[in-house]
């Protein structure tokens, strides 16, 4: 059994679903038939992830922007810092007749990267989304108990000035320090003790 602890999603209740709602720390219990056949592992193309790259330093190196954290690019302060600083990157693409999505995508795309490259995240596809944006998941998977996060739906928020990648960097560093023992929560919940 796979367990997902969501952070920023709320589920929904349906039956016809191969998982249960559970109180606490845990907000579901999945199967993994269920996990296999919702959600399909991604790699993202390096083509697209040059291009995010490439679209993210160009805009500090047009607007003469020291990086906060040289290297990577991609580090969620950087990215903070190209939303933030100077123009923002928001206002720079329209330069470049860019639409709102490919600026999102760009900053998806490199924060992902990041995450996969030094959280150990892996990318999904899921197949059954509960919202439109939400069709691609970032999963942190240790001895079956699981974090998930929706990358666009977060960026989003960066660009409205809700949040930013460096609260999440840090939010999910935390939790990954507190991820529930599977075999505890499933004596727990088989009563057990």
């Amino acid at each position: 059994m796979s367990f997902f602890k969501k952070i920023f999603s709320s589920t929904k209740d349906n039956s016809q679903k191969q998982h249960r709602r559970v109180s606490g720390e845990v907000s579901e219990v999945y199967t993994d038939a269920y996990f296999q056949n919702r959600y399909t592992e991604e790699e993202i193309e390096s083509s697209r992830l040059e291009g995010s790259l490439k679209m993210i330093d160009s805009y500090f190196l047009s607007n003469s922007i020291q990086r906060k954290i040289e290297d990577p690019i991609n580090h969620p302060l950087n990215l903070d810092q190209s939303v933030e600083d100077g123009m923002g990157i928001h206002m720079y693409s329209k330069a470049f007749e860019l639409e709102e999505s490919q600026v999102v995508m760009f900053l998806t795309v490199a924060f992902n990267d990041y995450m996969i490259k030094n959280l150990e995240f892996k990318l999904y596809k899921d197949k059954e989304p509960e919202f439109p944006m939400r069709s691609m998941t970032l999963k942190y998977d240790k001895n079956g108990a699981v974090l998930s996060l929706y990358p666009f739906e977060y960026c989003l928020k960066v660009l409205k000035s809700e949040s930013t990648f460096e609260d999440l960097y840090l939010k999910i560093k935390d939790h990954l320090e507190n991820l529930p023992n599977k075999d505890e929560l499933l004596d727990k919940l088989s009563g057990e003790d």
